[in-house]
């Protein structure tokens, strides 16, 4: 099954979690109640979910943990960005036409524009995570190395809810001033998070736009494998969510597969299951191994022994792959993820 690491076009990571009371992402509330987010299948039933920009920020937050400098992110109004470039047209830059001030029209009043400093050189997060900036006339672009999935539910929200309460010292003496009561929606359940790392354009610049800017010099092999590892540490030690104070939650991996592969595909997002007894169905795994065996380079899986019923040291597919301790299986993962670097 193992290819060469030299023909390796992405990694591929998928991991499980699990919460016992938890609200991790939530949506918008309704009345005095916070909403978690969902989707709604087709029979009706709806499944939680965290957003894949929520993951994204959590791992941001674990590489600012990890002393990494992140970009920082300025807010400017368009009002801002038009006197910006009416400054810089009146110090010689390209005059104003009539298409470009009808697109300007079109903008929205008050509308504020957000961007990151779009060096992905200096800041770990613009170049796995890519940025854009839309001002008119300097517009810069990196798409993300890095796809991230929302993390998905394998069960359906029972409408669970916590009901809290404000004191006050006023409510304390006259129970007609308490705060109103108000409730979060909650739940039990397992998570699955995908993310597809494009190992042909980490710390490679030449697809993006730098506007008014020279494209920067890509990164040496070094310093590539380094945004690498810190990637993979930071899922390793995965921390964050919403209500945190009242509902600590580990969203760190507790299963995981990770494949080194030659063609970028997500071959696991929407393959792994979990029975009603939280128990992995091993034969799903085993059955996407066989079907995508042509593009498969190194695998690795690991488990905190016992999570979803899969014992450390357990083998699968004919005893060719051997389950892991999960800390030995990233430790290999890094080791491995290295290689594929060149």
């Amino acid at each position: 099954m193992e290819k060469e690491s030299s023909t390796s076009k992405c990694l591929n990571i998928v991991f499980l979690f699990k919460t016992s009371v938890g609200s991790i992402n939530s949506s918008f509330s309704e009345e005095n109640i916070s909403i978690v987010k969902k989707v709604t299948l087709p029979n009706g039933s709806e499944i939680p979910y965290v957003s894949g920009q929520a993951m994204r920020r959590y791992i941001r937050d674990k590489w600012e943990e990890m002393g990494l400098g992140i970009s920082p992110v300025n807010r400017l109004g368009v009002e801002a960005v038009k006197e910006e470039e009416e400054t810089s047209e009146s110090e010689g830059g390209e005059e104003e036409t009539e298409e470009s001030k009808a697109k300007e029209e079109k903008a929205v009043v008050g509308q504020v524009m957000a961007s990151s400093k779009c060096d992905p050189v200096e800041y770990i997060d613009d170049d796995l995570f890519g940025f854009m900036s839309s001002r008119r006339k300097d517009i810069r672009k990196r798409t993300s190395p890095v796809k991230v999935s929302p993390a998905i539910a394998f069960f359906p929200f029972r409408d669970d809810r916590d009901l809290g309460v404000r004191i006050t010292e006023e409510g304390k003496k006259d129970p007609t001033k308490m705060m109103p009561p108000f409730e979060t929606e909650v739940y039990y359940n397992y998570f699955l998070c995908n993310i597809l790392v494009d190992l042909e354009r980490i710390g490679i610049f030449k697809d993006d736009n730098y506007g008014k800017e020279k494209r920067p010099e890509d990164l040496d092999s070094d310093k590539r494998k380094e945004r690498l590892e810190n990637l993979i540490e930071a899922i390793r030690d995965l921390w964050g969510g919403g209500k945190q104070a009242r509902f600590l939650t580990d969203i760190s991996p507790k299963f995981i597969i990770y494949s080194r592969q030659t063609v970028k595909k997500p071959i696991f997002l929407e393959r792994i299951k979990m029975k009603e007894d939280e128990t992995i169905d091993m034969p799903s795994i085993e059955e996407t191994l066989k079907d995508e065996s042509n593009l498969l380079g190194k695998v690795i899986i690991g488990t905190t022994d016992g999570f979803g019923g899969v014992k450390v040291g357990q083998q699968i597919l004919n005893n060719t792959i051997t389950i892991e301790n999960i800390s030995k299986a990233f430790a290999d993962i890094l080791t491995d993820a290295e290689l594929a670097v060149t």
